[in-house]
């Protein structure tokens, strides 16, 4: 009875801890628009070269982000759930995140529930997914420039064929969604490249948060002197 009651007490505190989180996150402020994400991935894709899309997706993004973007950006290979991709970030902080990712040969795989709401647009190539919620057994396809949503724990099978990119936008609690790629990595004998990436987006991490650090600062100070 005694052990019952434990189990109970730590099931209701993670009850209300994700409950507090939930609403936290239903909140909070955050940086990018996805409207707006959705509208520069739309014009990446249609560029008529892959290159020519990254080229737009970057520019696009540094033109109305460009305190937050870093001062580089360069791919990182990525595993997700058997999903063997190449990762380009633009923005990862703990609460949101915008990249491109891209499939240089087929591939698929299942890259897990994730604490977030995600929106994707095709830029080259096409997608494949199948819902393993639902009894019907018809997968959804998305080709260039087609856009769709990957919401909050929900399980989909997904397949890129070979050049496939895709430009993504998600907000949620990111830290639980690394647990994918840590994972998978170390499964498949490469935890270096996941040290790798997260040691070099650790800078990407501080420059997030100092950034919105100032931006509390700033307000506050413009409290305190009455200009608010």
């Amino acid at each position: 009875m005694a052990l019952l009651t434990s189990k109970l007490r730590y099931l209701l505190l993670f009850y209300a801890v994700f409950q507090a989180a939930q609403f936290g996150l239903r909140w909070k402020s955050y940086d990018i628009s996805p409207k707006q994400f959705k509208t520069i991935a739309g014009k990446a894709a249609a560029a008529p070269t892959i290159s020519q899309s990254i080229s737009t997706l970057t520019s696009g993004m540094r033109t109305y982000y460009e305190p937050i973007m870093p001062s580089h950006f360069e791919w990182h290979a990525i595993q997700l759930g058997g999903l063997t991709l190449r990762m380009y970030p633009m923005l990862t902080a703990f609460t949101e995140f915008a990249a491109a990712f891209s499939a240089p040969f087929p591939t698929s795989g299942r890259p897990g529930l994730h604490w977030a709401n995600t929106t994707c647009t095709v830029l080259k190539g096409k997608v494949s997914r199948f819902n393993d919620g639902t009894q019907d057994e018809t997968s959804e396809n998305f080709a260039s420039g087609a856009a769709f949503r990957h919401g909050q724990f929900e399980s989909h099978v997904y397949s890129f064929e070979k050049d496939t990119y895709v430009a993504c936008y998600g907000r949620g609690f990111l830290p639980l969604s690394s647990t994918v790629h840590v994972t998978s990595g170390i499964s498949l004998g490469e935890p270096l490249s996941v040290i790798q990436f997260y040691m070099k987006q650790a800078y990407n991490y501080w420059n997030n948060l100092s950034h919105t650090l100032y931006r509390v600062f700033q307000h506050y100070k413009a409290r305190a002197t009455g200009e608010l």
